[in-house]
């Protein structure tokens, strides 16, 4: 049974930690404060630690910066009421392994993140173990050669003996020839001894390494000839490359001076050191995207949230404004369109955050390229000129929200290699013909028709090497701080996922040219609505409850405009309250799923034992626990994701009722 130090200086939330995690076969042991949590930490030496960030005397930072030092295997994960970013980036700075915001409206998630810190520790403690090994049998097969040659040295007869039947290959050099290889030698050379005798050190040794043995280095065989051992790569008579520990020392052969070679084969060792440092990079990428998705996951839910207020009231201007065609309608409508295309693009960031699938529909490119462009403009400084030749292309089979990220990802970096003394970007879009003996050239995608997208900067441009890395993830050439190295990892992989291809060009001091290549659909229509329906509208009494006060407030006017009484808390237990007083007035409830004391699932719950015909619609920003049949086998009739604009609350709420 794993134990778990609870370190929090309120009572009820560590008894309600540890009633939950020993739920869960989790022994707890408790600290009111920091002192005696860093004394149980010594003392007890517990499996995991939770900690709260801000405690009088020694608080949650002391404690992560003391077990990073002093217990750095040992899991901690900070629970805190404190949203700052800058806590968050502190406290992952000094080792916390993972940060949950408190309150903590759903255990699961603590138990989530329990049970993964957990399993990363075992999973380390388990390659620690497999290092040492590693080591024990090295050193093994280290004694052993050692052992050999001892035995070696004794007596011509017991050399030969031995070494005919030794797995290590053995060689004697004397007087500028090989004079000896063992039959494992000339296994390892791919060649009998005749075929090695004439051969000169550097002859056997790979390029890479043959700095380590000089030939005159090696014949030299004075008094200050030194035993040495190294790990290296041979290569045999066929070309053949081989790991070895390669060992030399000097040594009297049939009465003269000679240098005794032997060579072990290490390449298991290596294969298995190679698997290692995989399995571990494998590691270190799945904890930062698993790190990436929780993150993701909150920003989601609160990004949300602020865009449910844009676009909410963005459309009830519209709706005041008188129609046809003015400058007022036209920047409310602009509004509208950015803040969809972020809703969009939160999507889009747990859509990469979790591996989900993407939805294509046939697009039309140069309408996303303009209206991407439109956005870029107000963002980029004046001492950047911006010229563009956008030709109308076939449609591509696309997520317009992914294409829309790869324009903004390759002009944002544009803009960011000219951001210190301007210059030039260039957007080109045409459409592009690539044959047969063309299609070679451009790695990855077959001959055929293709949009191609053209994003040039003359900025300070890259060398080989950096183009090489340039779409490896977390790989950034900005100063720490102003760049994840995901931007460019992310265009390369949704350009894959659509079936393109990209390519760089670029030279120092004279910018990059990044292209990008999407097949086209033939003769595919795209339809475009241009009729406005009139929104569903009703009469009925609606309870709308959220915990956010300004998406209450759009809400009821939207519902108020389509026609329906309103009730309004911004609390789920007063929602219960009045819904307890008065059941039978209401024709439907439209909830928050995230709130404190009680959580919209929970609501919906009480309401239905209440009245288990009421009709209700559940809105949330993010959540990863709740979907469509999960929302159904609660009795919730709808599940809708904020931001909600007027004409899905007004389709939503009319396709529930009408079912009734």
């Amino acid at each position: 049974m794993h134990t778990i130090l609870v370190i929090d200086d309120e009572q009820a939330i560590r008894n309600s930690y540890s009633h939950f995690l020993e739920d869960y076969d989790y022994q707890t042991i408790e600290a009111s404060d920091g002192r005696e949590g860093l004394l149980l930490l010594k003392e007890r030496k517990p499996d995991l630690v939770l900690v709260d960030l801000h405690m009088p005397g020694i608080d949650g930072l002391d404690i992560l910066a003391w077990a990073t030092e002093n217990a750095p295997d040992t899991p901690t994960i900070v629970c805190s009421g404190t949203g700052v970013i800058r806590d968050v980036i502190e406290a992952l700075r000094l080792g916390a392994w993972d940060y949950i915001l408190k309150p903590i409206q759903d255990f699961s998630v603590l138990l989530h993140a329990v049970d993964k810190a957990i399993e990363r520790a075992n999973l380390i403690r388990e390659n620690k173990r497999y290092h040492l090994r590693l080591e024990a049998e090295v050193e093994k097969r280290t004694t052993q050669l050692e052992n050999a040659n001892i035995n070696l040295i004794q007596s011509e007869k017991k050399f030969r003996t031995f070494t005919e039947s030794a797995p290590v290959a053995i060689i004697i050099y004397q007087d500028d020839r090989w004079i000896y290889a063992n039959p494992a030698a000339e296994q390892m050379m791919e060649a009998s001894l005749p075929a090695l005798a004439d051969l000169k050190f550097s002859d056997i040794i790979h390029p890479d390494f043959k700095h380590i043995y000089q030939d005159n280095t090696i014949t030299n065989l004075s008094d200050s000839f030194i035993k040495n051992s190294h790990e290296l790569m041979l290569v045999s008579r066929k070309g053949s490359e081989k790991w070895v520990n390669f060992r030399t020392e000097k040594i009297e052969y049939q009465g003269k001076n000679a240098v005794m070679v032997s060579a072990m084969d290490i390449g298991d060792l290596k294969q298995a050191e190679i698997e290692k440092q995989r399995l571990e990079t494998q590691l270190r990428q799945a904890q930062k995207m698993e790190s990436i998705g929780t993150l993701a996951g909150g920003i989601a839910h609160d990004f949300n949230n602020i865009l449910s207020s844009v676009i909410g009231y963005a459309e009830l201007t519209l709706v005041d404004l008188s129609e046809g065609k003015n400058a007022s309608r036209q920047n409310i409508q602009a509004i509208l369109k950015a803040g969809e295309r972020a809703r969009d693009l939160v999507g889009q960031i747990l859509t990469f955050s979790r591996q989900t699938e993407q939805v294509n529909i046939p697009i039309k490119i140069h309408m996303i390229v303009h209206e991407a462009l439109r956005l870029l403009r107000s963002s980029i400084p004046t001492t950047i000129e911006i010229i563009t030749n956008i030709q109308k292309c076939k449609p591509i089979l696309a997520d317009p929200t992914q294409i829309h990220q790869v324009i903004m990802n390759l002009c944002t970096n544009a803009y960011h290699a000219m951001q210190r003394n301007g210059g030039t970007l260039t957007v080109n879009l045409s459409p592009i013909e690539i044959q047969a003996q063309d299609a070679g050239k451009i790695t990855g995608i077959p001959p055929g028709s293709y949009a191609k997208l053209e994003v040039t900067d003359t900025g300070i441009g890259m060398n080989r090497s950096t183009i090489e890395r340039i779409f490896d993830p977390y790989f950034t050439t900005k100063e720490k701080g102003k760049g994840t190295g995901l931007g460019l990892s992310v265009v390369h992989g949704i350009v894959n996922n659509h079936n393109g291809a990209i390519t760089v060009e670029s030279q120092i001091g004279q910018g990059s040219t990044f292209s990008v290549f999407f097949p086209v659909v033939d003769d595919t229509e795209i339809q475009i609505t241009a009729t406005k329906k009139k929104l569903p509208a009703g009469t009925e009494h609606i309870l709308l409850v959220d915990d956010e006060k300004e998406i209450v407030l759009i809400e009821q006017q939207m519902l108020e405009r389509l026609g329906y009484k309103v009730t309004t808390r911004t609390g789920s237990v007063e929602a219960l309250h009045v819904f307890q007083t008065h059941p039978s007035e209401f024709d439907m409830v439209i909830t928050d799923m995230t709130m404190p004391n009680m959580t919209g699932d929970q609501l919906a719950h009480e309401i239905i034992k209440i009245r288990p015909d009421i009709p209700i619609v559940l809105c949330t920003g993010f959540s990863e626990n709740m979907n469509d049949e999960k929302a159904k086998s609660l009795g919730i009739h709808k599940f809708v994701f904020k931001p909600v604009s007027m004409e899905e609350i007004a389709n939503t709420i009319r396709d529930v009722l009408d079912q009734i």
